[in-house]
């Protein structure tokens, strides 16, 4: 899994480094998410 470096990219997420925590600031609309997979695959795969 990819690890992010800067987190100030996402405009839908607040990280706190020294806490070690994150927060949510809204629900990210699906363009503004990063995807490591093929959808279609995993729609395939799953209407087996």
């Amino acid at each position: 899994m990819k690890r992010v470096k800067d987190a100030s990219m996402y405009s839908w997420v607040s990280l706190d480094k020294a806490a070690m925590s994150g927060t949510f600031i809204r629900i990210p609309e699906r363009e503004e998410i990063p995807l490591l997979a093929n959808e279609q695959l995993v729609v395939e795969l799953y209407s087996k």
